[in-house]
């Protein structure tokens, strides 16, 4: 009963800390697109397209934080799990594919000369949203932390990149303030495209770190990390307290879920009846609950190595 609450308080927290995103880039993307247009920079505009991008993946997130914490039923038999990293793929993909495009337009405008924008309200701009990004930031890595949540946590990460290329954009912003005041005004048309495609290079770092780590999860790498170590070493020291003849055992982490598959040889079925089956899987998850939380936990009992 008491890990039913605290999944629901988890849950709570974490569709409380996606909605105030989602109201977020809402307001940023909207902000960031007309400003962009009105001033003509393209920096802005690849700033508010950003947020427009977060906005929908961010709805995507918050149904996948519903999905996750429904039981298996007839036509997702193991779950809903593995909606979670599948979706992370996604998200990183598209940023990915935005950062691309937002280079290659950048480097085509420094190449054909550049452009002016309308620079007071381009600063208006600047402020505005590099506030309203990292406060955003600071309130979700807060719930990221207290409710260990990797979809809140990937969602702050994306607050963190955009208030940083806001503040960056109001750098540049006063940059071309400083080359008026020192007689390098010429310079002022490159300030746009070279932000641009700085940007767009800064930003494509955090999709492939998340690309990375979740395409592990979604092709069921095995998890190289203390979790692994520690299944290792509780079945090898049950294999030797009980004397199983032989066991193979299969791990993978799937978003916030573990899935081990543990089959163990027993030759001589008569020494082991059910209860003695039930006492190992009781053993097992005894020692490994803890650390791992949500387990999709399976231990088979065979006489033949074929199904080991």
């Amino acid at each position: 009963m008491e890990d039913i609450m605290v999944t629901r308080r988890k849950v709570s927290k974490e569709r409380t800390a996606l909605k105030l995103s989602l109201v977020g880039t809402v307001f940023v993307a909207t902000l960031g697109i007309s400003y962009g247009f009105y001033v003509g920079s393209n920096a802005i505009l690849l700033d508010g397209m950003f947020s427009l991008l977060s906005m929908g993946m961010t709805g995507l997130n918050l149904y996948t934080a519903y999905l996750v914490t429904k039981p298996d039923d007839a036509q997702f038999q193991f779950g809903y799990a593995h909606f979670e990293p599948l979706i992370s793929v996604v998200n990183g993909v598209v940023i990915l594919v935005t950062c691309m495009f937002a280079f290659i337009t950048g480097i085509q405008t420094i190449l054909n000369g550049g452009h002016d924008i309308i620079l007071k309200d381009a600063l208006i701009y600047a402020v505005l949203s590099t506030i309203s990004c990292f406060s955003i930031y600071a309130i979700e890595s807060h719930i990221a932390s207290s409710v260990d949540s990797e979809l809140v946590r990937i969602d702050s990460q994306e607050w963190l990149i955009d208030g940083i290329l806001s503040a960056a954009i109001l750098v540049g912003f006063i940059s071309v303030i400083i080359c008026n005041g020192l007689g390098y005004s010429k310079w002022n048309a490159y300030i746009d495209p070279i932000l641009v495609t700085t940007l767009a290079l800064f930003a494509s770092i955090l999709p492939i770190k998340v690309l990375c780590r979740n395409m592990k999860e979604v092709l069921l790498v095995a998890p190289q990390n203390g979790a692994q170590r520690h299944v290792d070493q509780v079945i090898a020291a049950l294999s030797k307290e009980y004397g199983f003849d032989d066991y193979t055992h299969h791990f993978a982490k799937i978003g916030r879920q573990y899935d081990l598959e543990i089959n163990i040889l027993v030759k001589d079925d008569h020494k082991w009846p059910t209860k003695r089956q039930d006492h190992i899987r009781q053993k097992i998850w005894d020692q490994l609950s803890d650390e791992l939380g949500e387990t999709w936990l399976s231990v088979s009992f065979t006489a033949q190595e074929r199904w080991l």
